[in-house]
């Protein structure tokens, strides 16, 4: 049965919302040499995997309060990420800053999935930052409005890290090749739910841990934390959906319909979907049929979670459709039809 999609409009008719519902489909693959592909497909910026990656651990982003002992006197740390270049890319890039997940518990910025999403988009020409943050072991302090409960202060802590390092990718933007204005955030679980409010909410909201810490200057705290598109990956933007306006950047939903995660069922999703349609933002959703949490496997009509990413990237970031375009496979060089 041929999965359905609905597509909604706003009063001047444009597009609001992509409503996708299907399960994984196995690809079909042609064997399509490159060349022939660039030449006849016109392939945009960022579709084609025609890039040496180069990966530059560690780079510090911001600074962030720590009190690993415990003893209630916080001390800066250095905020780490790890820097994905395309090599051979001309001009100024799109960027694309990814969060991993765990809960606030766990998880890190070398992951496998994490790398693999961040030298997919790097091979097709974004520069990806794949961001570590602070956990709950870390015990970071919080504003008032979050209490001393450490599973809310790692929440709030870790959306100050994130809007930091948007920051800081915006003011350096021009040592990293970036351009400025193509900025996309990709969180996914608990990343996801940091990247909600980098998406929503204010510009200096989250820009500090709360009184009495100031604003390391090495966080950029002059430059904006707005991101141009947002991707959010079985996450939950309960916390923001109160902040939600029309002019929010367009959003990716996917998210497993069988997800149940205390803090991600399915439902956070149709609740984030329905307030971002209310309120007229572009955004595209994607349910996930038969696949729980964290549904990195999700395929539709034949393409991956990361060409569905990139379709949307494409679009929001260069107004350019690429969807009706093949998918390439890193491992076998051919193509598959998307």
């Amino acid at each position: 049965m041929k999965s359905p999609t609905y597509a909604t409009q706003n009063e001047s008719g444009r597009p609001i919302t992509l409503l996708v519902r299907g399960k994984a489909q196995p690809a079909k693959t042609f064997a399509i040499l490159l060349i022939l592909a660039v030449g006849v497909l016109g392939c945009p910026p960022g579709t084609l995997p025609g890039n040496t990656v180069a990966v530059t651990h560690d780079v510090e982003y911001g600074l962030g309060y720590v009190d690993e002992a415990g003893k209630g006197s916080p001390s800066l740390e250095p905020l780490l990420m790890d820097v994905y270049t395309p090599e051979n890319a001309e001009g100024l890039r799109p960027a694309a800053i990814i969060m991993h997940g765990g809960g606030f518990v766990e998880g890190d910025k070398a992951d496998e999935r994490i790398v693999d999403f961040a030298t997919y988009f790097a091979a097709r020409g974004f520069v990806c930052f794949a961001i570590n943050y602070r956990l709950i072991q870390d015990n970071p302090p919080a504003s008032d409005l979050w209490g001393a409960l450490l599973f809310p202060s790692a929440v709030h802590a870790a959306i100050v890290d994130a809007k930091a390092a948007v920051r800081h990718v915006r003011k350096h933007a021009g040592e990293y090749g970036v351009d400025a204005n193509r900025i996309a955030f990709i969180g996914e679980s608990a990343g996801a739910i940091a990247g909600a409010a980098v998406a929503v909410t204010d510009a200096g909201d989250y820009a500090a841990d709360g009184e009495g810490y100031p604003i390391p200057s090495e966080n950029a705290p002059n430059a904006s934390p707005r991101v141009q598109a947002y991707v959010h990956l079985w996450g939950n933007a309960d916390h923001v959906l109160g902040e939600i306006t029309r002019d929010d950047p367009p959003t990716m939903i996917v998210h497993g319909e069988e997800d149940d995660v205390f803090l991600t069922p399915f439902a956070v999703a149709e609740r984030f979907h329905l307030f971002l349609e209310l309120q007229g933002v572009p955004h595209e959703f994607y349910a996930a049929e038969n696949f729980g949490h964290a549904a990195w496997n999700y395929r539709l009509r034949g393409k991956s979670l990361e060409r569905l990413t990139l379709d949307f990237l494409n679009e929001h970031l260069f107004g350019v459709k690429t969807s009706h375009l093949m998918e390439s496979s890193p491992n076998t060089g051919k193509w598959s039809d998307g």
